[in-house]
């Protein structure tokens, strides 16, 4: 069963998203991604994306809205996938209006800390990109050490296309740190 979570900051507050929480939830969703600008490029992306985050808000996956203490509204979210409960993987979004204020970083500690009381949590991964510079910034700030690098795109759409697509460009890569108990 899942956990409710309400933890207060000094600047934000993390809250487990509930029904009544679902349509801050799909517009922080919406906005404060790093493929947020695809929903607007891509005709029907959005509509196609919304049911499998309203999915995930059912499956054993942690998910918070991340609000400002001032203002209480959502600025962002912050999510635990749990696909190995012993690493779970963060997840994290800000509106672009509320970023380098530190929400991240704040709602990062919060949630992180509040997951190592659990003393199954071996580390928590954080993933990004190479060239998401504040994503890097806020996993080292949290004491990540990169453990792997693996190419965005798939094994087998690399076997059928890799030569065509490595001709052209270097593939960029995932960054995921491990984050452990300090």
């Amino acid at each position: 069963m899942k956990k409710d979570i309400y933890i207060t900051g000094e600047s934000v507050i993390i809250k487990s998203v509930t029904e009544n929480e679902i349509e801050d939830y799909l517009y922080i969703k919406r906005f404060a991604t790093i493929i947020a600008p695809e929903f607007d490029r891509l005709d029907g992306f959005w509509e196609y994306m919304k049911p499998s985050y309203i999915d995930d808000l059912h499956s054993s996956d942690i998910i918070c809205l991340i609000y400002n203490i001032k203002s209480n509204k959502a600025i962002g979210y912050i999510s635990f996938e749990m696909k190995d409960w012993h690493h779970p993987e963060v997840g994290i979004g800000i509106l672009e209006e509320q970023r380098e204020k530190g929400y991240a970083f704040e709602a990062a500690t919060l949630l992180i800390n509040w997951a190592f009381e659990d003393e199954e949590i071996e580390y928590i991964e954080w993933m990004t990109t190479e060239g998401n510079e504040a994503s890097n910034r806020i996993a080292q700030k949290l004491g990540g050490e990169i453990i792997r690098k693996e190419p965005m795109i798939s094994k087998n759409v690399m076997e059928h296309w890799g030569e065509e697509i490595s001709k052209k460009n270097e593939i960029p890569c995932y960054v995921v740190y491990g984050i452990y108990r300090k």
